[in-house]
């Protein structure tokens, strides 16, 4: 089986939808959480992902959306200074079938392919949520009390590939919609579940509409423009 590994698509449909034209060969794809947060296409990038399989895990920023859906209550102002508006206009548009969305997402995944035991966090094993891993991350000794064979992390924007001594494989696929290393180039990985072979890719995506629209929402946030131009 081919999976597709996508993580961090913070609103920004445009991305996702360069990555799904980029790979019709996929079986399925496993999506590690953050679809909401700093762009406002929350609702676009639902659509796109109900159209495919999927497996899939919350992030940090979809448990903030979520707590604001459930208790009907805006986002903290600190969060919009933060931010951006994003997630404030996600919270006053989102449909049915968005909030239904939002609400199937648990904090963890575990499932088995080809006899791969496969475990899937937005941050870490020890903080699904929020732990981050970075590509120069020093303990990973950590992970080796983790019972599965392919762990899957998402949240620092950041792809990386390692495989400790016991084979086993740790993996961020970087971020879709924002990714820091390269502002305007996607990362997603492409795995085969038999061999256990792994790529990371990468594909370009139109930058100007969400420019405008952070111009337009958010003057005052220029970090959601020049990312985008690193």
């Amino acid at each position: 089986m081919k999976l597709g590994i996508i993580s961090d698509i913070h609103g920004n449909n445009f991305a996702l939808k360069a990555i799904l034209e980029k790979t019709p060969n996929v079986d399925l794809f496993i999506f590690l959480g953050d679809i909401s947060g700093y762009y406002s296409f929350t609702e676009e990038c639902v659509e796109l992902l109900k159209k495919i399989n999927i497996v899939a895990v919350k992030g940090n920023h979809d448990q903030i959306l979520i707590d604001c859906l459930i208790n009907n209550k805006k986002p903290d102002l600190s969060y919009s200074i933060r931010y951006g508006s994003a997630l404030l206009r996600s919270f006053l548009s989102a449909s049915h079938y968005t909030i239904d969305f939002l609400l199937s997402l648990p904090d963890f995944q575990e499932f088995m392919l080809d006899g791969n035991i496969f475990k899937c966090f937005h941050g870490a094993p020890w903080n699904p949520l929020t732990g981050r891993v970075y590509p120069n991350f020093k303990e990973w000794n950590r992970f080796m009390d983790v019972n599965a064979d392919v762990i899957l992390l998402g949240h620092t924007h950041y792809p990386f590939i390692k495989k400790l001594n016991n084979n086993k494989l740790i993996i961020n696929p970087g971020s879709v919609g924002q990714p820091r290393d390269i502002g305007n180039m996607s990362s997603y990985i492409i795995l085969d579940t038999l061999s256990l072979d792994v790529k990371l890719y990468r594909t370009s995506f139109d930058i100007q509409i969400l420019i405008d629209d952070s111009k337009k929402n958010d003057p005052d946030i220029s970090y959601l423009i020049e990312i985008l131009k690193r």
